[in-house]
């Protein structure tokens, strides 16, 4: 039996078909680092599916071919995988570290790791954000670099404010004012009150 590396064939605008052989897209991008493609579909390939390389069933140069069906794909892939940050170190030297679940198996992979105290100082109220899919989630309102939240005007994306600890900014676009988060939309969903607090109280003990 011969096998393939998806990673060697895997390129963009190859065609995507599910488990049932119904064309659903084509590959937008991939991250070789992560295991996971992005798939662009619909008539003007407005939607996306985040998918994991352990799903390609079969590939050549021009195609592919999914383990699962095009309602499953839209069910468990209509977001980016979920990411978690844990916060490590004292003073100058905490880092933020982010995992998800690689798209080659189980274990996690490190997608991001920064020193806050390199983005602590360069926020300011006023400064767009971002998050990770592009989603925009307001202005800053208020900032506190002791304990690192920030308070976000409500966007389009959402009806109340948003707080959003400085351990999910990925990078910070001083010249534009522009902060990008490591994390999805469904990440900055699923923050709780318990979590900020903790993050929060975390980094004022080490500032």
């Amino acid at each position: 039996m011969i096998t393939v590396d998806v990673r060697d064939m895997l390129a963009l605008d190859q065609n995507v078909f599910d488990s049932m052989s119904k064309e659903i897209g084509e590959v937008s991008d991939v991250d070789y680092e992560t295991g996971w493609f992005t798939i662009a579909a619909g008539t003007l390939y407005e939607r996306q599916y985040f998918v994991p390389m352990t799903t390609v069933k079969y590939i050549d140069p021009n195609e592919l071919f999914l383990s699962a069906d095009e309602k499953e794909v839209q069910r468990d892939y209509s977001t980016p995988p979920s990411r978690t940050t844990s916060v490590e170190g004292e003073g100058p030297a905490t880092t933020a570290t982010t995992w998800q679940q690689s798209g080659y198996g189980d274990a996690s992979v490190v997608v991001h790791q920064a020193r806050l105290d390199d983005f602590r100082n360069m926020i300011d109220v006023g400064f767009r954000v971002c998050t990770a899919d592009m989603v925009y989630l307001g202005k800053v309102r208020e900032y506190d670099s002791a304990t690192g939240l920030m308070v976000l005007d409500k966007g389009r994306s959402s009806k109340h404010d948003i707080v959003v600890p400085i351990t999910m900014v990925d990078r910070v676009e001083a010249e534009t004012h522009e902060i990008v988060l490591i994390a999805s939309k469904r990440d900055v969903e699923r923050i709780t009150p318990v979590s900020l607090v903790r993050t929060a109280a975390k980094l004022a003990s080490e500032n």
